[in-house]
């Protein structure tokens, strides 16, 4: 296949739309920051993945081969927190236990273990054994401290939050919740690791699953930091050999003064920014902006996962983990790097000053491609705020294609904001039956209109009919594929892409209903087109079906019906198994609040 090479794509190394030619012939290099396994995925990295994904369906369609790496983040202190909490309702599921000698049996320092402690109590999964109004106070306290502008406030309630932190005293008493002692069982019974590396691939697994499940399958690699460890300890020893890394008691740091161009992608100032990105803060250090290439444990701090390095029993620091991964599996130039805009700095930029240090090769990247956040009613998604969404419970309530759909209506470089009909909180999270009262619902709507073309074009009368109704309606066709196309040329415009399909819904609607009946030959070219341009976006992949049969409505209400007194019973893994099995049929269910809808989806019975 011939490589097209009308593309165009906004990097933001140049902060301009150019002309996409990769470094070597027709073949693409595309490397995409991936997870830190420590929780399930969220709609905020959907966004980000599926448009790399449709970046990569498209680069593929136009006649590249591209190979796509992501990495796996399975070392971090995300993950060894959340085994420390695994630990610690673990310890108290049977008994109530002191702060000091929970910390003593966890192997940590009791200011460490305090730190962990706050955030289950906040969570809801461990309460003091002598009061219940702590979480709420601390959960109050932060929405006010989220909300504050005044200075003088701000320094006040911070005031406060500290003095309730430090009233959890070494001698305090700590019980598990209900929740707690629930999740704790959970996951215990499906045999659950309570140690990092265990978590990180749980975690992983959940990934992948969820991943697969949205259709995102274009990535060739996933790469876990944990294998690459030698590599990380090579190529942080060659950067301290060259004079771009130094040695202190707490870790071995990049110095940032070393290389010039730092800063250069992101344009910010990073003496400016660098506390506003928390980028670590040591005495030892030679520059506020430096990094650790390699942390050394610290007394009171976890010790697991540790390896041996150079500079002493510790772990790798994330920039380094990417930019050895990227080297290690794509040599030292490559053509896309991707990641969400928020990780420009300081992550990618220290990614760039290890990479040039390291390989002297300029530009180490030849487009950096960035995907703007996703935000709930304004704000950042965070569990601290209730908002967070995971893609395991968006997808209870809608299809794969559906959340790609409403992703790929806004262009990847804006902003995408969820608007929820209330202002959720710690107290009042997020359900899945909630998105039912969002924009996405709307999206589901307009994606079913698509799939009408196809349903029409495969079940309406036929004749052999050419007229100029019938000629016109092949031109629109032929134009609209022009268009679509063009959309994607011009820095992947996803929704005026979508735009097309549906302006040539309206002609092909209204052709539809004057006639009565459909050309045969133009039927299967609105069909093969329509599969051919969803491909790409991997939506409109799906085998329509109808069901139209009075009897047939009727026994899927009754097994709606069933179900229904089967949740009303608590018998929720019946219901549940239900639900699935409907949905492989094509019959999707919608729980809401007041009842149970339910409508033919694009499925094919499996």
């Amino acid at each position: 296949m011939t490589t097209d090479k009308s593309l165009k794509i906004y990097n933001s190394l140049n902060h301009e739309i150019e002309e996409f030619t990769p470094v070597s012939g027709n073949k693409v290099f595309m490397y995409v920051c991936g997870p830190t396994v420590y929780d399930y995925m969220h709609i905020g990295h959907m966004k980000t993945y599926i448009f790399y994904d449709v970046l990569a369906r498209y680069l593929s369609y136009k006649g590249y081969s591209v190979y796509f790496l992501m990495n796996i983040t399975d070392v971090d202190d995300k993950i060894i927190n959340r085994s420390i909490d695994r630990k610690a309702l673990y310890l108290l599921k049977d008994t109530d236990m002191r702060l000091e000698e929970l910390a003593e049996k966890l192997g940590l320092g009791v200011e460490y273990a305090r730190e962990r402690v706050i955030e289950l109590i906040k969570s809801g999964l461990v309460e003091l054994a002598d009061t219940q109004d702590l979480r709420r106070e601390l959960i109050e306290l932060e929405k006010k401290l989220s909300l504050v502008d005044d200075e003088i406030e701000e320094r006040k309630l911070e005031e406060q939050y500290e003095a309730l932190k430090d009233s959890i005293t070494p001698n305090r008493v700590l019980r598990i919740s209900e929740n707690g002692k629930k999740i704790i069982d959970e996951i215990i019974s499906r045999g659950s690791k309570l140690d990092p590396i265990g978590i990180a691939k749980e975690f992983e697994e959940y990934f992948r699953e969820d991943m697969k499940k949205l259709g995102i399958t274009t990535i060739n690699v996933y790469a876990r930091a944990s294998e690459f460890i030698e590599e990380i300890i090579s190529v942080a020893k060659k950067l301290e050999e060259e004079g771009y890394a130094y040695d202190t008691p707490n870790a071995l740091y990049f110095n940032s003064s070393k290389f010039k161009d730092y800063g250069k992608l992101s344009g910010v100032d990073p003496d400016r920014e660098y506390r506003v990105h928390r980028i670590e803060l040591d005495p030892n250090k030679k520059n506020d902006a430096d990094w650790a290439l390699w942390r050394k444990i610290k007394k009171g701090h976890p010790r697991e996962p540790c390896w041996d390095s150079p500079w002493g029993v510790g772990r790798p620091g994330w920039h380094i983990e990417d930019t050895t991964i990227i080297l290690r599996l794509l040599g030292s130039q490559i053509d896309i790097h991707g990641g969400a805009k928020e990780l420009m700095f300081p992550h990618h930029e220290a990614e760039i000053a290890q990479a040039e240090a390291y390989t002297k090769i300029k530009p180490w990247v030849k487009f950096w491609v960035h995907t703007d956040v996703l935000t709930v009613n304004g704000k950042k998604m965070s569990k601290s705020l209730g908002n967070y969404i995971s893609v395991r419970d968006a997808l209870k309530v809608f299809d794969p294609e559906v959340l790609r759909y409403w992703v790929l209506l806004t262009k990847y470089r804006h902003r995408m904001d969820l608007k929820l009909p209330f202002e959720p909180d710690l107290l009042n999270p997020i359900k899945p039956e909630h998105l039912l009262e969002t924009p996405i619902k709307q999206a589901e709507q307009g994606l079913e209109r698509i799939y009408n073309v196809i349903r029409y074009a495969s079940f309406m009368p036929k004749d052999d009919e050419q007229d100029d109704e019938t000629r016109k309606l092949g031109e629109s066709l032929e134009y609209m594929k022009k268009e679509f196309l063009e959309a994607l040329d011009d820095d992947l415009d996803t929704p005026r892409a979508i735009a097309t399909l549906h302006e040539f819904a309206t002609i092909f609607f209204k052709y539809c209903k004057d006639r009565g009946k459909l050309n045969k030959k133009i039927a299967e070219e609105i069909v093969k087109v329509f599969r051919e341009l969803g491909s790409i976006l991997n939506i409109l992949q799906k085998e329509v079906m109808k069901l139209s049969d009075e009897r047939m409505r009727d026994l899927v209400d009754l097994i709606v019906d069933i179900r229904d007194k089967l949740r009303k019973r608590g018998e929720y893994s019946l219901a549940d198994e239900i639900r699935e099995r409907l949905r492989s049929l094509g019959i999707i269910l919608e729980d809401t609040a007041k009842e149970t809808r339910w409508y033919v989806s694009r499925e094919s019975p499996s």
